[in-house]
């Protein structure tokens, strides 16, 4: 089972050691997207919720990518709050 709070907490940590050293979010944001793209080779197609994940990432746009990671961006920085 995933931990969906630990991941965002870990998430919202990262991002805080980020805003500490200066990093942008739009930097962050790209650093997302390259590291989705370079994980998705990992999921598993055994595990019906990755292979989708996995299915998604590769047919979106560059553009889509991009809103995905802001998402994801966004959802850590709610705990920071």
């Amino acid at each position: 089972m995933v931990d969906i709070e630990g991941f965002k907490e870990r998430l919202a940590s990262r991002i805080a050691e980020g805003k500490e050293h200066g990093i942008s979010d739009d930097v962050m944001k790209e650093g997302i997207v390259n590291l989705a793209d370079i994980a998705v080779h990992f999921f598993s197609a055994n595990k019906p919720e990755e292979k989708l994940m996995k299915e998604l990432w590769e047919v979106s746009t560059e553009d889509e990518k991009k809103v995905l990671a802001n998402v994801l961006l966004r959802y850590g920085k709610q705990a920071l709050h």
